[in-house]
């Protein structure tokens, strides 16, 4: 090629030369000491409560970088830099990391752990469910708090076995199309091992093995090797769950007795198209039990210590927000009295409030809000830089894992006055409330058809 026609390129790979050198030149986030070769590998295998994330975030700000064999960790602790970068940049930061737990017990195809681009189940999931098809739902929504209330009223001293019937007998109808009918029904016990599954995985993305992915071919036998023995069980629990609930339904689809359900409708379609393959039905299959995790896990966002500050308990027990709820109104007998009073003089004393209604009730929107805080220091599933990028003046690497600590967010005190106190009035406008801004990250960041679907069915079923 004559040398005037190579011009513009040894120009482009001048240029990319100069940007790729000044990128190395912009200082990383902060973070604590590190230790040689290893960096923070002892920092990430210490159990992490609220006081070091405190700590941290006081010390090095919103933005904390930690550096394990190579691997680059960033932590946010801004909502506003959470929107920026995975909002506002999601084309950067759509992408998902690997997550070799995740795999280990068979959930790689879960549409959540997909890297950018995979598409496996996403478009089932918006055929099925669109933004407005979550309304088909609405009635046994409706007709489990129905349930809930009367169960509530006969024996409220097992209210806790009464929510935890109510949240997984929603969602279970909703996607698989099963009224639970009692306390001994055998899917609950499948959703027991799902819950006692998600449990003991701990913080996706910040396990030892998801850092160092090399180790998760110990055996289970091996000493220390807890993650690897509870992987080898987990794996059978979620075929279990996967496979029991998808042969009932086409069981019944067969006989015509199936009820409406994602997973009906999303094989109704596969008839009308004539496009039953395997692959087809393994994604249905795939997509119905997803729903069912990621909306029952929307109802476990919350820790009953924050619900418990103010009687000074040590209880950290994760419980589901529909009974942090019960346990707020419990301690503020203030707060359940004026949401009753908003209640009956809005709807009267004859019936439940309807989802049609939610709009004029706003104090109890406001009660909403606040029980769904997130209290446990991490949320919502790690993200991935697909490129270099600055922020704030501030490298991100290409390949760098993305956590968001949103307890931090949620509590943030320069945006709520008092924040580890339960006041719904904050949310309230001025002079009424505070006017202050209802926390958008408890579901998580970035632009994603599957938190949009959870939030909506979680958060009207906790109406």
């Amino acid at each position: 090629m004559p040398f005037p026609q190579c011009l513009p390129l040894i120009a482009i790979l001048l240029l990319a030369y100069v940007f790729s050198r000044s990128l190395r030149k912009v200082p990383l986030p902060p973070g604590p000491p590190s230790d040689p070769l290893i960096g923070h590998l002892r920092l990430m295998t210490k159990p992490h409560n609220d006081a070091t994330f405190t700590e941290w975030h006081k010390r090095y700000g919103d933005l904390i970088h930690l550096n394990v064999f190579g691997k680059n960790l960033l932590f946010i602790n801004s909502a506003k830099v959470a929107i920026d970068l995975l909002d506002k940049r999601s084309i950067i930061y759509s992408d998902r990391p690997w997550f070799p737990v995740q795999e280990m017990i068979g959930w790689q195809d879960i549409l959540g752990f997909l890297p950018y681009g995979e598409e496996f189940s996403r478009k089932l999931f918006q055929d099925t469910l669109s933004r407005s098809g979550v309304r088909i739902f609405e009635d046994l929504q409706l007709y489990q708090a129905q349930i809930f209330a009367k169960n509530l009223l006969r024996s409220p001293d097992r209210f806790l076995s009464h929510v935890k019937r109510f949240s997984s007998g929603i969602i279970l109808e909703i996607a698989y199309g099963h009224r639970v009918e009692s306390e001994d029904d055998s899917y609950l016990k499948l959703t027991e091992n799902l819950n006692a599954v998600v449990a003991g995985l701990g913080t996706t993305g910040v396990s030892i093995v998801d850092i160092l992915p090399i180790l998760r071919h110990l055996p289970p036998w091996f000493p220390g090797a807890r993650l690897h023995r509870h992987c080898h069980w987990a794996k059978s629990a979620i075929r279990d769950m996967e496979d029991i609930p998808f042969q009932a339904v086409r069981r019944k689809m067969a006989e015509g007795t199936a009820g409406v359900s994602f997973l009906s409708m999303a094989l109704e379609k596969l008839q009308r198209e004539d496009n039953q393959t395997e692959a087809e039905l393994r994604r249905a299959k795939v997509a119905s039990f997803q729903l069912y995790a990621v909306v029952r896990r929307r109802y476990a966002v919350v820790s009953i210590n924050a619900a418990l500050t103010h009687a000074q308990s040590t209880i950290s027990q994760t419980i589901s927000a529909t009974e942090n709820a019960l346990f707020c109104l419990l301690l503020h007998p203030h707060v359940q009295k004026r949401a009753q009073a908003e209640i009956d003089k809005i709807i009267g004393q004859g019936r439940l409030p309807d989802f049609g209604e939610r709009e004029a009730l706003p104090y109890v929107n406001c009660v909403i809000h606040e029980a769904w805080n997130p209290t446990t220091p991490l949320g919502g599933l790690a993200h991935r830089a697909m490129e270099d990028d600055i922020y704030d003046g501030k490298f991100i690497p290409k390949g760098t894992t993305i956590i968001t600590n949103t307890r931090r967010m949620a509590k943030d005190d320069t945006l709520y006055k008092s924040p580890d106190m339960f006041y719904p009035e904050r949310f309230l406008p001025q002079p009424e409330g505070y006017g202050e801004p209802v926390f958008q990250g408890t579901f998580g960041f970035g632009q994603s058809v599957q938190e949009d679907i959870s939030q909506k069915l979680a958060c009207g079923s906790l109406l």
